[in-house]
């Protein structure tokens, strides 16, 4: 009798899923998730209401377009859970490999070294970092853009069309990802005389930039201005278009401002764990969008390994990788050098920070947990970033202190909590508000206390 074995690569990519969700669970238990986890449990659990949270304090699409989101409301309306969250983005992560190997032996790869392509997307550190990191809803795009590229290598139509509605639906910025993408396919296909290939990039670039003008011309229009294109402000430009044209209106300060170190060496970790083989592709191209939203940005927090933004380009860089393997002679050699140099730069410099990151956020979560129990299910409480996180999907009326602690009806801080920035600034506006009667201590623990506001309910005995 025959006994079909789980290929390799399918192994590892359970083994690294396996891993991701664990250390998922390490994370949820030690409260160790920002805010931007609590985030999307808000934006996800209220779906059908407007995607309002505790950090944005209004709906999500004042921000991002993120229609998409409403595909997970089932898993957390059935669990209430973060973990859950979490595990789908472990999920979509690993999702990658075997995707992207499928990509290969669709592009003439075969199937030992299309696998061994697929492997490389396991330790690639910029992926692993989106895996590992909090839930955003960038972190769905490499495994849709990778499936939207499969579908069209095997021209299974119909995917395309579900993988393009999704990517349109996912956000603003990825949406002018998807018309550059399907342009260039178009143009592919009008190379080759694929008729079919040019309706399917042509309708699939359509569909992102119908997306686009739906969300700039009717959605922003009744939600509010866009905060996001601060990070297109210079002193020479000031958002996202003026800054395209700097180059010619402005090339000197253009170039001060943008050719920098910092961004060179975010290129190099981008490119380097893949022993540089994407620019042996043509496809290479298909990074332009990504990598220009990144690199544009005024803020080092975008173009820092590490960070969400990654994925914008991620997905288009691999591409671009299983097609500079189809194009080298010694392929085995080539995708064990990028296996080896992910490896190595994931062991040595990940950019997770799991050290970081795997430990609790407070010193006595135990306490943190009995405060928060003070506060009744339906009130409004405002308390540190990772504690919100941790009770978001249960509290919806959960939000953060932020620099200036909003009008909840409780307020849940530690005296000790150790962040600079609420030590010197929020801590004392809290202890103000209660010298001013605006709030009253309820519950105490240790360092840790309950602040109810005045009038809200009737008095509680001070515990």
């Amino acid at each position: 009798m025959r006994i079909n074995r789980l290929p390799g690569l399918w192994i590892g990519a359970l083994f690294a899923f396996v891993v991701l969700a664990a250390l998922a669970g390490v994370r949820a238990a030690d409260w160790s998730y920002g805010a931007d986890t609590g985030t999307f449990v808000q934006v996800v659990l209220d779906a059908f209401g407007g995607m309002h949270d505790g950090v944005e304090r209004t709906t999500h699409y004042r921000f991002h377009w993120s229609p998409t989101l409403v595909l997970l409301w089932p898993f957390l309306a059935a669990t209430h859970s973060l973990w859950v969250l979490q595990a789908i983005l472990a999920a979509a992560t690993v999702a990658c490999a075997p995707l992207l190997a499928a990509i290969g032996r669709a592009s003439g790869l075969g199937r030992a070294v299309a696998a061994r392509v697929g492997a490389v997307v396991l330790v690639y550190p910029p992926l692993v970092a989106v895996g590992f990191g909090e839930f955003r809803d960038l972190g769905l795009l490499p495994v849709l853009a990778l499936g939207w590229w499969l579908a069209l290598r095997r021209r299974a139509w119909p995917w395309v069309a579900v993988c393009a509605v999704l990517l349109a639906g996912l956000r603003e910025d990825v949406c002018l990802e998807l018309a550059f993408a399907g342009l260039i396919v178009a143009a592919l296909g009008r190379r080759d005389g694929d008729r079919a290939l040019v309706v399917a990039g042509l309708g699939s670039a359509a569909l992102g930039l119908v997306s686009d003008a739906i969300y700039a011309l009717v959605v922003i229009p009744r939600v509010g201005p866009w905060p996001p294109s601060h990070f297109y402000d210079y002193p020479f430009a000031h958002g996202p278009l003026a800054l395209l044209a700097a180059p010619l209106t402005h090339p000197l300060a253009f170039g001060a401002a943008i050719l920098t170190l910092g961004r060179l060496t975010y290129l190099l970790e981008a490119l380097a764990p893949l022993a540089f083989v994407p620019f042996r592709s043509r496809l290479m191209w298909l990074t332009l969008p990504g990598f220009a939203i990144v690199l544009l940005a005024n803020s080092g927090l975008v173009w820092r390994m590490g960070e969400h933004y990654a994925a914008l380009w991620i997905p288009w860089l691999l591409i671009a990788f299983a097609g500079g393997i189809a194009t080298l002679r010694r392929q085995r050699g080539w995708t064990t050098a990028a296996f080896v140099l992910s490896a190595v730069v994931l062991v040595a410099f990940n950019p997770s920070h799991p050290q970081h990151y795997l430990q609790p956020s407070y010193h006595d979560l135990g306490a943190a947990r009995a405060a928060l129990a003070c506060v009744p299910p339906g009130a409004t409480v405002a308390t540190h970033d990772e504690w919100y996180t941790a009770v978001a999907a249960r509290r919806p009326g959960a939000m953060v202190l932020g620099d200036d602690p909003p009008p909840a009806d409780w307020l849940v801080v530690a005296d000790d909590y150790p962040n600079d920035t609420f030590a010197q600034t929020v801590l004392p506006r809290v202890r103000e508000r209660v010298r001013n009667g605006t709030y009253r201590q309820i519950c105490r623990y240790g360092a840790v206390a309950a602040y109810e506001r005045t009038g809200v309910s009737k008095p509680s005995p001070t515990r």
